[in-house]
């Protein structure tokens, strides 16, 4: 009995290269139960002879078809004939139906049903979550689209229990990046970041997005390496028939659009373009990292050594502090094509997408604090003031991203397709510090620092897949994919200038006395940092379809995966110190002048040096890392009975990992583990549109390659922390118990309420070790996470027919973690704080999320708006030394609007206004009811108008 059918009409008769009075039928047919494609039925147009066979995702296409209107029949054995009436064709169209059907139940049973209009594509995605063996949310391109999500990273803090830190950096159910897996079209990505295992989201620009999907709950034939969820990007598939898109966006910030004090520096001529062209590289003298520079004490008195100094110091590029620019308009377009047409008379699929945008941003009055107990709490009132700084920060950032993908089915059953990603972005930042640093300098002293940075980062991936349906082969499905994946993050000539000035009075005159103290803080330095991470994989999967004990459809799936990564990692930084600077009153530019740089004078036959260079780097800041899983599956979904279906099996994963150091005195850090990990869903159909969900499964985290390099230490220059490897490091086993219940009420509609529970065996954790700042990544006892999740989505046409296009959703996510403090860092707080608890929660985890939407959406006239709410509550940002209180980020409530309008067919117009609240984001202390600011500042609110103009 056919449950859906659904028509979209769209299309331009020549670009689609049918004939003037002829059009297509296309669509996608289904079992209405299980939501899998049923492969080889029939689909005929009634009263012809035109007709076609579904392919192995259950997709036909009928060509030629006269303009009309026509009664589609569809059989296939074992289900009931289904007859689909008055479905309309117009010349140089295409009409798509999408199809479910059920088990026959009485023999020769005919189901007549309409089809009618495929409104949105959030109604598929949810049908697809109803029939999932997991449990998982989603969000589509429509969604995507409707929010004004820019990247994927946006689209992300819109899906149930999940918040994106950072801009970047997602965290699902408040579990922070490590207990998250990021694939693309179901391979594991690559990291480019060298501090976390997440992928940065907002490498994916949304244009290339045809959905994002969550898994929540384990099932053996994913990646055990998870246990907040499991986010597949899936990019553009390719069309039934000819697709051009084109957009074009320009957006105004408030903070920034306009404004002549963005803060800059000069860069490269392809900037633009998002990568640097080698400015900023280290100048070739000095690119042999194994070249030694000399030191002043042996370059005095000899001038081969002398005149190589000199050389080294004056090499690099003298700019050292930003300058100021003029803020234009932002700018974002995207373009694609595709199509399907016939090769050897069998269709071929192909869709090509490229998209580009700068942006600019900027803020003038942020605050920077450090704040400190120096004193029991039963006998302090307040916490140190250890400095103050005013911030100033200016950024441009290039993105773009480019898609290719080609799908053969050289038979019916049989796809191969590739798929080629690209995806780069270059962030220019420069940032202006200045305020009092009490800890070290007397309240009449000025602090000031100067940051230029450059960061370029890129994802590639190239996949390769075959879906096979084997009919005369226990009708036996067979999907394999290989995939190579590659990611790297360069900053290179990241720059640090900072002094201190003491106004004074000399013979009536008020003059400014510079000074650079580098007992107190670093000298003038440049930092260079590349990572590059390689990623291979191939899996193998099988299904095998069944009739168990009582006639229900089964399936076995079984398989296998292997996958490897290997990262290079290097470091270098070059300080500066001065000896004999003469005076440069604050200006940079001064201080690094010829007159002030490597040789100054010769007199008496002796190299006096002012600034020069010295090689600071360190071997064991660099490494080599490389990680093997094999694994191997099992997997049953078996109908207990009618209505309750078990899903359920096990994974086996073999985890080699060596890293090496580049200090050769240092052992390899490795990790060596077996692990069965087992995993059970059960399924009830409460009601047609309506399950309740039972879950468990073992599912693990591994320590990151940074985090196990052994002796590797990184200094952060902002956040004054020096992070310390562990090669001791364990891998963390975790239980994971869920339950959910759902009702999709009717298409597009869901309310959802769920339930889950984890807890942590030797979860890795950042531990302080001492007071002097060094940080560490350790294995502690254990940790638990709990909480409540609750989505709604619906309709209001229930409230009155007037109200039939608009839409009101949300959803709710409370949470609650906690997770054991090492023995030796509590030994050190509770000298502080006596009463303090031996717990704490997960970095980054959020106790709430809130989001809220209400949508209109009018197909007739090409009208569509949303409003757009979300918030998250305070969160775990920092961990402070001793008893200090720990940092936390202020809940940020931000609020958009959307306005989208047909002009005319094909071209629309589209306004959208991003955080009209303009709230700040803040991370404060607190201690004994006062609030002391730790970072603050503003983003500035956003307005953008864009075009965009498609032909389906």
């Amino acid at each position: 009995m056919l449950v859906l059918g659904l028509l979209i009409v769209h299309a331009s008769p020549a670009l689609l290269g049918q004939s003037g009075d002829s059009g297509t039928i296309t669509g996608q047919l289904v079992d209405a139960q299980t939501g899998d494609p049923l492969i080889g039925a029939n689909v005929l147009i009634d009263g012809t002879l035109l007709g076609a066979s579904t392919d192995l995702d259950g997709l036909f296409v009928v060509t030629g078809v006269p303009a009309g209107t026509y009664t589609i029949v569809v059989d296939y054995v074992g289900y009931a004939q289904t007859r689909i009436e008055a479905v309309e064709v117009k010349a140089g169209e295409s009409a798509r139906l999408s199809l479910a059907m059920a088990p026959e139940a009485i023999q020769g049973d005919v189901v007549v049903v309409e089809a009618r209009l495929l409104e949105n594509t959030d109604a598929s995605l949810l049908k697809k979550r109803q029939k999932a063996a997991a449990v998982s949310d989603a969000i589509s391109a429509e969604e995507i689209s409707r929010s004004g999500s820019s990247d994927a990273a946006d689209a992300m803090s819109r899906v149930t229990g999940a918040s994106v830190v950072g801009g970047k950096y997602v965290y699902v159910r408040g579990l922070g990046d490590r207990y998250s897996n990021t694939q693309l079209n179901g391979a594991e990505l690559p990291s480019a970041d060298p501090d976390k295992k997440a992928v940065q989201m907002d490498l994916f620009p949304s244009n290339l997005l045809d959905n994002i999907v969550t898994q929540k709950t384990f099932t053996p034939d994913q990646p055990g390496n998870f246990s907040g969820g499991i986010v597949n990007i899936g990019t553009k598939s390719f069309p039934d028939g000819f697709t051009l898109k084109f957009s074009t966006t320009s957006s105004y910030n408030t903070r920034s659009t306009f404004s002549d004090n963005i803060l800059t520096y000069p860069g490269g001529d392809l900037d633009w373009l998002g990568m640097d062209d080698g400015t900023r590289d280290i100048p070739d003298l000095l690119a042999d990292p194994d070249i030694t520079i000399p030191n002043v004490g042996e370059a005095r008195n000899n001038a081969a050594l002398a005149q190589e100094l000199d050389a080294f110091s004056k090499a690099f590029n003298p700019v050292m502090a930003p300058t100021t620019r003029s803020g234009p308009v932002n700018q974002s377009y995207a373009f694609s094509v595709g199509n399907n047409i016939s090769l050897f008379g069998r269709p071929l699929g192909y869709i090509g997408s490229i998209s580009y945008s700068r942006k600019f941003d900027a803020y003038e009055d942020g605050e920077v604090g450090g704040w400190q107990l120096t004193g029991r709490v039963s006998e302090t009132d307040s916490l140190k003031d250890n400095y103050r700084f005013s911030d100033r920060q200016g950024s441009e950032e290039v993105s773009w991203g480019g898609l290719a993908t080609l799908a053969y089915k050289p038979h019916p059953g049989h796809e191969i397709s590739l798929n080629y990603m690209h995806s780069q972005s270059g962030e220019s930042k420069s940032r202006y510090l200045n305020g009092i640093l009490l800890r070290d300098l007397s309240p009449s002293d000025t602090f000031e620092t100067r940051v230029l940075g450059y960061t370029e980062r890129n994802i590639r991936s190239f996949q390769l897949k075959g879906e096979h349906h084997l009919e005369d082969f226990l009708n036996m499905n067979i999907d394999w994919m290989g995939s190579l994946a590659s990611s790297t993050q360069e900053e290179p000539d990241l720059r640090f200038f900072t002094d201190d000035y003491r106004r004074l009075r000399r013979n009536g005159l008020d003059t400014l006395l510079y000074t650079i103290r580098s007992s107190i803080y670093p000298e003038p330095t440049r930092y260079f940092r590349d990572l590059s991470e390689d990623s291979r994989s191939f899996n193998l999967k099988a299904a095998v379809p069944f009739k168990q004990w009582s006639g229900e459809s089964s399936k076995l799936i079984f398989g296998g995966a292997y996958n490897t990564k290997d990262r290079t990692h290097r470091e270098r930084r070059f300080t500066y110190l001065n000896l004999n600077t003469k005076a440069y009153a604050g200006d940079p530019a001064a201080y690094f002048a010829p007159e002030n740089t490597g040789i100054i004078d010769t007199t008496n036959g002796r190299y006096t040096f002012g600034n020069h260079i010295t090689d600071a780097s360190e071997a064991r800041d660099n490494y080599d890392g490389e990680e093997k899983v094999s694994a191997g599956f099992a997997m049953v979904e078996l109908p207990l009975f009618r209505r309750l279906k078990l899903v359920t099996g096990a994974r086996f994963e073999a985890t080699r990992m060596d890293i090496i150091s580049g200090d050769s005195t240092l052992a390899p850090g490795q990790l060596s583990n077996d692990d069965w990990l087992p995993s059970a869903n059960l399924v009830y159909q409460l009601g047609q549109n309506m399950n309740l969900r039972a879950a468990y499964g073992k599912t693990l985290a591994r320590p990151l390659f940074r985090e196990k390099a052994p002796g590797y230490a990184s200094f952060d220059f902002v956040g004054g922390f020096t992070f310390i490897g562990n090669g001791d490091l364990k891998r963390t086993l975790i239980d994971n118990y869920d339950l959910r219940w759902e009702w999709f009420s009717r298409p597009g509609e869901i309310l959802a309420l769920s339930g889950f529970h984890k807890r942590f065996q030797n979860p890795i954790e950042r531990v302080l070790l001492h007071d002097n700042g060094e940080i560490q990544y350790q294995n502690v006892a254990e940790g638990t996470v709990s909480g409540l999740e609750l989505e709604a989505r619906k309709r209001l046409d229930v409230i009155h027919s007037l109200l039939g296009n608009f839409q009101i959703g949300g959803n709710l996510s409370v949470v609650r973690s906690e997770v054991n403090i090492s023995e030796d860092e509590l030994e050190r707080i509770r000298y502080y704080h006596p009463e303090a608890k031996d717990t704490r929660e997960l970095q980054g985890q959020s106790p709430y999320i809130v989001n809220l939407e209400l949508a209109y959406d009018n197909y007739k006239t090409g009208t569509s708006a949303g409003i757009f709410y979300n918030v998250f509550g305070e969160r775990l940002s920092e961990v402070s030394l001793g008893g200090t209180p720990n940092v936390f980020e202020q809940p940020r409530p931000e609020l958009n609007l959307t306005l989208s309008q047909r002009v005319l067919p094909g071209l629309n117009a589209k306004f959208a206004a991003k955080n009209l609240l303009d709230s700040s984001v803040r991370k404060t202390h607190e201690f004994k009811g006062t609030e002391y600011v730790f970072r603050s500042y503003q983003t500035g609110r956003v307005y953008s108008l864009g075009l965009s103009y498609s032909v389906d």
